[in-house]
């Protein structure tokens, strides 16, 4: 009988949606409003750097603590409860932290680019090895600092002078959404016909005579009855939407096997076994594109014309401008790649336990391309890409490696070098031995995860100064230089290029 994979079992928390049903109660939407007259006075006072690294219920128990500023932030100033009150302010200040992680993320990475650990000789052996000392490094002491409170940083103006440049002073008009704290008693659940389940929340709003008056809201939740614990309701312009946390318990099995994944237009990824995964993706995004920019054309045409006719100016606004059927097509397009993504994203993990793929989080910066082939790429969806496979990767208990993108398309994935050209969807190799090009791409972002020379943060000449060094001494072995590989045709031209500015550069 073959023996069975160890498996273990895990919980994953996801974000699920439910619609209300029924009337919408006009007090709900005044709460609304006036939570949002809240929130946006809260980042209009915490969105600059006032909240950084302060706890937010220090500040909660400042504003109740302090006469001036309950007085102006209050729950007494906007008529609310103490609950409803304090939930807003924790999603506020959680939300304004969270943009501060986002700018320091940023930061880190430069400083990691800019600044090396200090090294030591070790004796491994018969060999003298240079190892890092990362406690003792200015690199080490800089995201100390960051990682502390704004008056430790403030002191290195590099730091200072980055976080101006990433971390840009927040306000907020956002006036839909009631941020509530769920609990058995402000929450009922009953089962209809077996099928679907009815939620009635109790909302604390005002205070009338010293008491508190409560909202009632019933939402469509299928067959699960949401959990105590922080919800969301966001109005959308015809109804409620309720936002709650919802905990998984899955079984995994632990996969030990590494592939390389290179993020593709044309369809989702491509691995380094060969595999296609999301295959169709770029048809999609081609076709969307196509009709929307020939609609919004017409629609143009029909703007300039109730400019010139004013007596169907109003019933081409009313009748041939809205957005109703253009964002419930946008909608779908957007739910079908979804699922297409994750659809295969989960094929993945259910082979692999680690995936190689690039960081594509920074800016790419090229020339000026076509007006069609930048709207094209404007569609690309390397944001869900890589959420697929950071959220999915959590319920699997996988593994992500993130490595340096630069170069891996350009590089022959038998030698490490720059030798060899790329045309569409085939690398041609110095030797005349023809690859496909995302897979080799694939197989370059795998070998890189164990690259000890390219980090992850390096900059884009560092590594085309490794990859020129590797290319000139397997060029030595071969008995040619430089000039004579570009006369043969083995490698491009630009490189040299590229080389000979960078050097004017440093």
């Amino acid at each position: 009988m073959p023996k069975r994979k160890a498996t273990i079992t895990t919980e994953y928390t996801v974000t699920r949606v439910a619609y209300s049903i029924g009337d919408i109660n006009p007090e709900l939407l005044e709460l609304a409003s006036t939570l949002g007259k809240l929130r946006s006075e809260l980042w209009n006072k915490y969105g600059s750097l006032k909240a950084w690294g302060i706890n937010k219920n220090d500040i909660i128990k400042e504003i109740r603590n302090t006469p001036h500023l309950r007085k102006i932030y209050g729950a007494e100033r906007f008529n609310l409860s103490s609950e409803i009150w304090e939930r807003t302010v924790q999603s506020v200040l959680d939300d304004i932290h969270a943009v501060q992680e986002a700018a320091k993320s940023q930061v880190i990475r430069k400083v990691y680019q800019f600044f090396k650990p200090e090294q030591h000789q070790v004796q491994k052996g018969k060999k003298l090895v240079w190892e890092d000392i990362p406690e003792t490094s200015f690199r080490h002491e800089l995201i100390k600092a960051l990682n502390s409170s704004y008056s430790e940083w403030y002191q290195y103006p590099l730091l200072s002078r980055w976080i101006r440049q990433y971390y840009q002073r927040g306000h907020t008009h956002v006036n839909n959404q009631i941020v509530i704290n769920a609990t058995s008693r402000a929450m009922k659940g009953r089962i209809e016909h077996n099928t679907r389940s009815i939620t009635t929340f109790l909302i604390p709003s005002k205070m009338v005579d010293s008491k508190c008056q409560w909202l009632e809201i019933k939402f469509k939740t299928g067959r699960v009855t949401p959990r105590a614990g922080r919800c969301r309701l966001i109005f959308n312009g015809s109804n409620f939407e309720l936002h709650y946390p919802h905990t998984t318990k899955i079984t995994v099995t632990k996969q030990s096997s590494v592939v390389g994944l290179d993020k593709g237009f044309t369809e989702g990824f491509y691995s380094s076994d060969g595999d296609v995964y999301a295959s169709g993706l770029g048809e999609i995004i081609k076709t969307a594109s196509q009709e929307r920019t020939d609609k919004n054309k017409k629609r143009h045409k029909l703007f300039a014309l109730s400019r010139i006719n004013t007596e169907k100016a109003d019933r081409i606004l009313n009748n041939n401008l809205g957005r109703q059927k253009a964002d419930k097509k946008d909608r779908v397009k957007r739910q079908k790649i979804k699922q297409l993504i994750r659809t295969d994203v989960q094929k993945i993990f259910n082979n692999y336990g680690t995936l190689v793929v690039e960081d594509l989080s920074k800016h790419i910066k090229g020339k000026k391309k076509a007006k069609v082939l930048n709207r094209k790429l404007n569609e690309w969806s390397k944001g869900e890409l890589q959420k697929a496979l950071d959220e999915i990767s959590r319920r699997k208990g996988a593994k992500i490696v993130l490595v340096n993108p630069a170069y891996t398309s350009q590089v022959d994935s038998s030698n490490g070098t720059l030798l060899g050209k790329r045309f569409g969807n085939q690398f041609f190799t110095y030797s005349g031995v023809v690859f496909q090009a995302d897979k080799n791409a694939a197989t370059n972002i795998k070998n890189r995860a164990s690259d000890s020379e390219i980090t992850r943060f390096m900059k884009k000449e560092e590594v085309h100064k490794i990859l020129m060094s590797r290319t000139a001494k397997f060029l030595e072995q071969l008995g040619h230089t430089f000039d004579e590989a570009i006369s043969m045709g083995w490698l491009d031209k630009k490189h040299l290029c590229q080389g000979e500015a960078s050097r004017r550069r440093s």
